[in-house]
C-alpha cells in the first residue's frame, strides 16, 4: 500500500468512530427519563453489558454518560475530540480533578483518583462513589445519604439527632440494624477495586462544641479502606482521628474471617503521643498510607509515623473499598472505651470537613482497580455482600455466615 493510500485508509477509519462515538452520545443524551435512584435497577441490562458471574449490569446507558468527559458542544461540533475517561479510557486521573492543580509525584505510583469536592457528588449516578446506609453495633450512628453534604469546596460528613424513620435492613451491615439515636454519613467506592497504592486525604476533625476545638468528647472521623461485611473477610486499613485529645490520631489494621463481632485479638492500633502539638479540629492535616504488599506506612503531613509489617496479624492482600465516615460511640457506661472519654460533652450537629481526597495506584499491582473500571473483572469472592445502599443497584450475593449459622441477607428497598 502506497503512502497516500495508507494515509486515505486512516482518515477513513477516523471517520467512522467518530460518527459511532457522536451516534451513541446523541442516544445518551436523549436516554434521560428514568428516574435516579433506580438507574443501576430499571436501565435494562443492554447487549454485551450482562455480568455472567452476578447478573448484573456493568454499564447501562446511563451509567455510560456518568463516565464520559463530554460537553454539549462536543456533541454538536464533529470537529472536536471526544474525551472517554473512567471505565472506557486511558486519561488519568480519574474523579474530579483540578485544572489548575499540580499534583505531587510519587515514585513506584501513578495518581488514579482525585477528588477536589469543588463540586457535589452525584452519590445516586457516581460510577465510582456511593453512599452507605450502615450502622456500627457499636456506635449511635445509622448512616444516610443526607448526612454527606458539599459546601464551600468542602465535604462534609454530619451528625445530628436522628428525628427520622430508616429501615431497619442495611444493605451496607447486610443484617437489621436496630434505631439509632443519631445520623450520620459514609461516603464509599461502589466495589471492592482498590489495593495497594498511596491514599491520601486533607480533612478536619469535628469541634465537639461549636467554636471550641479544645473540648474533648466522643468521635471517630476517618479515611479507610475496608472489605466484606463482617461474616467473611473482615480487613480494614485507618486512619482515625478521635475526640480523646486535641492530636489524638490512631493508625489501625484489622485482620479477621468469619468473624460476626469484633474481638481484641484480630486488631493492632497504635495510639502515639507524638501528636500532642497539634490540634486536629481546629485547622486542616494531611493524612496518607501506603498499602503494599507485606508492608503499610502511614504518614501525618508527610511524615512517616508509623510502619507495619506482616508479623501478627498479616498486612491484607485482598482488594477493598475506600470509605470516609464520622460516627459516635455508644453510650457505655460507666466508661466510653473509644472515641473518647468525654462522650457526654458532644453537642450535635457536629462535623467533619474533608478538602481533598487522592489515590495512587501502585505500579506493581496489575489486578486492582481493573482496566476497564468495571465489576466484571472482580472475582466472585470480590462481589460477595458488597451492595451499599437499597438503591446502588448492586446484587446481594452471598449468605450471613453467623455464630455457625448461615442466614440470608436482609433487604431494603429503595425510597
Amino acid at each position: 500500500m502506497s503512502p497516500l493510500q495508507h494515509c486515505a485508509s486512516l482518515i477513513s477509519l477516523f471517520i467512522i468512530l467518530v460518527s459511532g462515538a457522536l451516534a451513541a452520545l446523541e442516544a445518551l443524551r436523549q436516554e434521560d427519563t428514568l428516574p435516579a435512584a433506580a438507574f443501576a435497577v430499571d436501565d435494562a441490562c443492554h447487549a454485551g453489558n450482562e455480568n455472567s458471574e452476578t447478573g448484573s449490569c456493568d454499564l447501562s446507558l446511563r451509567q455510560l454518560r456518568s463516565v464520559l468527559a463530554v460537553d454539549s458542544q462536543q456533541l454538536d461540533e464533529p470537529t472536536k475530540n471526544v474525551t472517554l475517561k473512567g471505565a472506557l479510557g486511558a486519561t488519568l486521573p480519574l474523579g474530579h480533578p483540578s485544572a489548575s492543580q499540580v499534583y505531587p509525584k510519587h515514585p513506584g505510583f501513578t495518581l488514579f483518583l482525585v477528588e477536589e469536592f469543588d463540586q457535589a457528588l452525584d452519590l445516586e449516578k457516581d460510577p465510582i462513589w456511593t453512599w452507605s446506609d450502615g450502622g456500627l453495633k457499636e456506635g449511635q450512628v445509622r448512616f444516610v445519604k443526607e448526612q454527606i453534604k458539599f459546601q464551600d469546596g468542602k465535604m462534609k460528613i454530619e451528625v445530628r439527632a436522628n428525628h427520622g424513620h430508616q429501615q431497619t435492613c442495611s444493605n451496607a451491615q447486610s443484617e437489621h440494624v436496630p434505631h439509632k439515636p443519631l445520623v450520620a454519613g459514609e461516603i464509599r467506592t461502589r466495589f471492592n477495586m482498590f489495593r495497594y497504592g498511596r491514599y491520601e486525604v486533607r480533612m478536619k476533625a469535628p469541634s465537639v462544641q461549636p467554636h471550641n476545638p479544645n473540648v474533648d468528647g466522643n468521635f471517630v472521623s476517618t479515611m479507610f479502606v475496608f472489605r466484606d461485611a463482617s461474616f467473611k473477610h473482615w480487613r480494614e486499613i485507618d486512619v482515625e482521628v478521635t475526640g480523646r485529645a486535641p492530636g489524638a490520631i490512631s493508625t489501625n489494621i484489622l485482620t479477621a474471617d468469619y468473624q460476626a463481632k469484633w474481638k481484641p485479638s484480630m486488631q493492632e492500633t497504635d495510639y502515639p503521643i507524638s501528636y500532642q502539638h497539634m490540634n486536629v479540629r481546629a485547622e486542616f492535616h494531611d493524612y496518607a498510607f501506603e498499602w503494599l504488599p507485606g508492608k503499610i506506612r502511614w504518614y501525618v503531613d508527610g511524615k512517616m509515623v508509623r510502619e507495619k509489617r506482616n508479623d501478627r496479624l498479616a498486612v491484607p492482600d485482598k482488594s477493598a473499598k475506600i470509605m470516609m465516615n464520622l460516627w459516635i460511640y455508644h453510650d457505655a457506661k460507666p466508661f466510653v472505651p473509644f472515641g473518647g472519654k468525654h462522650l457526654d460533652k458532644d453537642r450535635f450537629p457536629m462535623h467533619a470537613e474533608y478538602d481533598w481526597f487522592r489515590f495512587y495506584k501502585w505500579d506493581g499491582d496489575h489486578h486492582y482497580p481493573p482496566a476497564d473500571m468495571s465489576s466484571k473483572s472482580l472475582t466472585g469472592d470480590d462481589m460477595y455482600l458488597t451492595s451499599n445502599n437499597p438503591c446502588d443497584g448492586i446484587p446481594q450475593i452471598g449468605e450471613v455466615l453467623k455464630y455457625g449459622k448461615k442466614l440470608k441477607p436482609c433487604k431494603a428497598t429503595c425510597r
